[in-house]
């Protein structure tokens, strides 16, 4: 493979200070919840964006999207031939690292794709990989997602909560919010 895309995950808060500090230098893939709503600074920041709206469910609930495979392939399809891909969600961890692992499944190979993936901060959405996995026709990328779930398994997000608040709180001294959505009356 000639071409490489250089994949970026990262939560609203991270994005949006990405995105201003680099205006148009990337593409932008965004993961919404149901009860939020866009605002207008990814569209004015990026070099091209799309949003998708689900939630990080695996399963049916009441008043939640769930992913699914027309909205994958829409994902898939955006991401196609981009040089710069930010992929994000709320918090960087359930969507967008499951969207990310599939899009480098698809461009760079599975092997390059597992090393998106951080067991201390991204527990990608399950329901995403297996369909990622059906829309490429190939069972090797939730094979190896499941082999990299099992050889982590012994490791725990709780373990890095205060490296995860060592970057939240530099992110806000650094003057980042989320200005990428907004919760609508419902989430409020």
């Amino acid at each position: 493979m000639n071409f490489r895309v250089e994949i970026r995950i990262a939560g609203y808060v991270a994005a949006s200070l990405i995105l201003e500090r680099d205006p148009a230098q990337w593409h932008a893939l965004v993961m919404l919840d149901s009860d939020v709503q866009e605002t207008d600074f990814v569209p004015t920041h990026t070099r091209s964006h799309l949003f998708v709206r689900f939630d990080d469910i695996e399963e049916p609930r009441e008043r939640k999207h769930l992913p699914s495979k027309s909205l994958l392939r829409d994902a898939l399809q955006f991401a196609h031939g981009k040089d710069k891909l930010l992929v994000s969600c709320r918090a960087g961890r359930g969507r967008s690292a499951a969207v990310a692992y599939t899009i480098a499944c698809q461009q760079l190979g599975v092997d390059e794709a597992v090393k998106l993936l951080d067991p201390t901060r991204h527990r990608p959405n399950q329901l995403v990989v297996r369909l990622g996995s059906e829309l490429l026709e190939d069972s090797t990328p939730l094979a190896e997602f499941e082999r990299w779930r099992r050889d982590n398994a012994n490791v725990r997000r709780s373990d890095f909560y205060d490296d995860m608040e060592r970057e939240f709180d530099s992110l806000e001294a650094q003057g980042a919010t989320n200005k990428i959505c907004v919760a609508t009356k419902r989430r409020l």
